[in-house]
């Protein structure tokens, strides 16, 4: 990747530095900047330098215009060329409408870099985070190796520095920029994820304002076959590049920060902090950066700091840098008028460049949710977006969405407080009848969101938002609350409070009863809902603490944070025994880890504790929502009593209405036993409540393939996939969809996404069926039989069905209901098992396990 003169050309073809820089140029201790003239000139110069060398090679293989990749992806105009690949725009053949960015590898990419491209993708994918950009897949096609991408609009801060802002930014319009920045590479460090090539060019930002960071991942495969190699070069840039991996050491997040300065000190100033020197140059000179005029003095040592030669007295974290820069200044919000006319400038002067010089290593198509009444029809044109389409335009006039309270305490560990309290708000309002709240996987989509409050509203479909912020500090809770219009986004109701953290519920009561004035719907607290179940009954903060930091950790769906959140549920209800709620979601939590993470030689000693567990939930609040959800999945998944737990489920829907999980968990229900429209019409109607959930957009997959609507299906599992690319089960979900069309390259590649363990092992063995390598297929067989029989044998079950082997399959049903394999719930809308829908044997296997045969099921309908 090259985006400036020997920027990303591995160290050892770099030209020799510093022998011949320009003295005007060089920032020495002694010597002052260079006067802004010469930096633009400076800029500008090398700019012309590194395009010359930056021309698309006239040997690289081209794709038509027209031609269709991959069986599907229809190439529309080439956007860019890179060192490492060329990309291109094209769109969607299977969904109307849809437009990707396709990243099409060169010759010459060692083969074996394949298995590590695709690892590279699946760790960055994990980061899911609004100012990261994720890969959405790695696929091959033929000779071509190609990444597909979302197709953003706007440009590379490289360019706007270079063409808008060659002096540099105001600090009001780079703080937006910095602070975008920082987030993503906070969130990367996070996971243990370091960037290792930041620069301008990787930097881009969005015609709508958002920053995004690229380039995670293909700059570390591009190093070699090994990417922990220490021999090779290093594709890298030099010009940001620290000390340490100019000598070739292992990436560290000081690394990335001190990249990270060099990138904000060439904002500021339109040039870099050392001039043309790297930084083991500088360090021989001994050189410092010059001060800024923008930046104050505490402002500038925190910079500073952050530059340091040396990686041990390095600014060691993204939020110190980010605390010490926005100390002294209240920066004002981003400019959105004066960026957004920047970018677009450039736009038109360049075109949409789809970072020709590698800047673009992008993913996920983006896909902007509309809700669709519950009531509406799916058809043809919205069918693979799961029936989810515009509603939205005329919300209701009682509707809210609660975004997520932003965290002041300047301490990122207190985030889940702040997140708590604005999902205990969502629950208060939900409330009040004739108000429609967003739910909470929606609403928290728009965290940190640079979108206005109409953009938002619209695709929420409501027509107030709840905004503010909160600051904890010791015993004392500040918060800040508007309510918005959302037509117009004026604030019609704003306040603040300063409370005593032993107050907590009483500011919570405060904020909900104004709300509910403020919107003019005569909504008042009723006797029960003033005494909400989510509080724990002896009014212990300290145990309310407890859960909502255990719902912070229980919906990252890892198996490291289901473990966090089943800790911090035990503590609640050590610190009250009587708070059902806390042994609801405790239940849950051992539920989760015991179907998705553990063995099947674990799971029934979770499953005694979650059945423990909730009858105690249940004993003490019968008529808490959560507790008889929780009671259901421990009826469905660890006793296999589908009925008792299709009775659970609509209790939970009787006495939360409002409630998403209650209706998809009753919605799954319904299709396991055969009834499919009511249980798409039950997850739709709880997708309006919470339109950006990925585990309902999954679910509906699931309900969707068993009705043979595969398109439809596809499209709701790529979405689901779209807002949560980390979860395991959604790339399986995709290889059922592939599988059942014929498509065994497509199959394969979905099934390699699934995560190493014998999920994935199951994944593989399923689309290994369909390819015409039957010696492949039959070891993957013997391979899943022989390793996982016990964790998945109505898996091995289906792969006989897919065979045609009857006796088999039956066999390996039998076992999967003496394993208690609970994966048996979906057989009634399993596409391989019933192809034996007129076979006696599978009547006789429905009634054993109490469901209603295919033949019950076919008379009803």
């Amino acid at each position: 990747m090259t985006s400036e003169k020997n920027r990303g050309l591995p160290v050892s073809e770099a030209s020799p530095r510093g022998t011949q820089v320009d003295p005007q140029l060089s920032v020495c201790a002694q010597d002052g900047p260079p006067p802004a003239g010469l930096q633009t000139h400076a800029r500008r110069r090398r700019r012309a330098a590194s395009r010359a060398a930056e021309e698309p090679s006239s040997n690289t293989p081209r794709l038509a215009v027209g031609q269709l990749l991959g069986g599907r992806y229809r190439i529309e105009r080439e956007l860019g060329e890179g060192g490492m690949g060329v990309v291109y725009l094209a769109t969607d053949e299977q969904v109307p409408g849809e437009r990707f960015a396709v990243k099409v590898l060169k010759k010459g990419l060692d083969p074996r870099a394949l298995g590590l491209l695709r690892e590279e993708v699946r760790k960055t994918r994990k980061l899911s985070h609004p100012n990261i950009v994720d890969v959405h897949s790695v696929n091959v096609d033929g000779q071509w190796l190609y990444v597909l991408m979302e197709y953003l609009e706007g440009n590379s801060l490289d360019r706007l520095l270079d063409e808008e802002f060659g002096r540099g930014m105001s600090f009001s319009h780079a703080w937006p920029i910095i602070e975008d920045v920082g987030a993503a590479l906070g969130n990367a460090h996070d996971h243990n994820v370091i960037h290792s090539d930041l620069k301008p060019a990787n930097v881009f930002l969005t015609t709508s304002g958002r920053t995004k960071l690229l380039d995670f991942g293909i700059a570390r495969v591009s190093r070699g076959p090994l990417l922990h190699a220490r021999s090779g070069p290093r594709a890298l840039t030099p010009a940001y590049a620290s000390c340490e991996m100019l000598e070739g050491k292992e990436a560290d997040r000081r690394d990335d920060i001190y990249s990270f300065a060099c990138v904000i000190y060439e904002m500021l100033s339109g040039d870099r902090p050392f001039g043309e020197l790297t930084a083991l140059e500088a360090r021989e000179a001994r050189a410092k950066p010059v001060p800024l005029p923008s930046l104050s003095r505490g402002q500038d040592a925190a910079l500073t700091q952050a530059l340091v030669f040396e990686r041990g007295e390095r600014t060691d974290s993204v939020e110190a840098l980010l605390a010490g820069l926005g100390s002294e200044k209240n920066p004002r919000p981003r400019s959105a008028m004066v960026l957004s006319a920047a970018i677009v400038a450039a736009t038109i002067a360049f075109g949409l460049t789809y970072l020709a010089l590698d800047r673009l290593w992008s993913s996920r198509r983006s896909v902007a949710v509309q809700v669709q009444s519950p009531d509406a029809q799916p058809t043809a044109s919205n069918s693979t977006a799961a029936g989810v389409a515009a509603g939205a335009a005329n919300p209701p006039p009682h509707s809210i969405a609660v975004l997520p309270l932003a965290n002041e305490s300047g301490d990122a560990n207190q985030q889940y407080f702040s997140d708590g309290l604005s999902e205990d708000l969502i629950t208060a309002l939900s409330q009040f009848p004739g108000l429609k709240v967003i739910g909470r996987h929606s609403s928290f989509r728009f965290r940190d969101s640079k979108e206005d409050s109409k953009t938002i509203g619209a695709k929420l479909g409501v027509t107030h938002l709840l905004e503010g912020t909160v600051r904890r500090a010791g015993g004392v809770v500040r918060v800040s609350a508007e309510l918005i219009d959302t037509s117009d986004g004026s604030t019609q109701w704003s306040e603040q409070y300063d409370r005593a953290y032993t107050d907590l519920f009483a500011l919570q009561d405060d904020i909900t009863q104004a709300v509910a004035r403020a919107l003019k719907a005569h909504l008042l607290l009723g006797e029960d809902a003033s005494k909400q179940n989510d509080r724990p009954p002896s009014g212990s903060l300290d145990a309310f603490n407890a859960v909502l930091e255990g719902f912070f950790y229980f919906r990252r769906d890892t198996e490291a944070d289901t473990r966090k959140a089943i800790e911090r549920f035990t503590l609640a209800t050590r610190l009250d025994p009587h708070y059902a709620l806390a042994w609801s979601f405790l239940s849950r939590a051992w539920m989760k880890c015991a179907s998705y993470y553990v063995d099947s030689t674990v799971a029934p000693e979770m499953f005694a504790k979650a059945r423990a567990a909730v009858d105690t939930a249940v004993a003490l609040a019968p008529d808490l929502a959560d507790a008889h959800i929780a009671r259901g999945r421990v009826l469905q998944v660890a006793d296999l009593n589908f009925r008792g737990a299709e009775a659970e489920y609509r209790r939970a829907v009787e006495l939360a209405p409002g409630d998403g999980y209650a209706k998809v968990d009753l919605g799954l229900m319904l299709a396991t036993f055969g009834q499919s429209d009511g249980a798409t019409e039950l997850v739709r109607k709880a997708l309006a409540i919470d339109p950006l959930n990925a585990t309902y957009f999954r679910s509906l997959a699931l309900i969707l393939v068993g009705a043979n609507r595969l398109d439809e299906a596809e499209g709701a599992v790529r979405k689901a996939l779209e807002l949560q690319p980390s979860a395991a089960n959604y790339n399986y979900t995709l290889t059922v969809i592939e599988t059942r069309r014929g498509k065994a390259h497509e199959a394969l590649a979905a099934a390699q996404e699934v995560p190493p363990g014998y999920l994935q092992n199951a994944a593989l063995t399923l689309a290994r069926q369909i390819g015409d390598d039957r010696v492949a297929a039959d070891a993957a067989l013997k391979n899943l039989i022989d390793r996982d029989a016990r964790n998945v044998p109505y898996v091995v079950a289906q792969v006989y069905a897919m065979r045609n082997d009857s006796n088999k399959t039956f066999e390996w049903l039998d076992r999967a209901w003496r394993d208690r394999d609970w994966a048996i719930d979906g057989l009634l809308r399993d596409p391989f098992i019933m192809r034996y829908a007129n076979d006696q044997r599978l009547a006789a296997f429905c009634r054993k396990v109490g469901l209603p045969t295919p033949a019950e099921i076919a008379s009803r309908s």
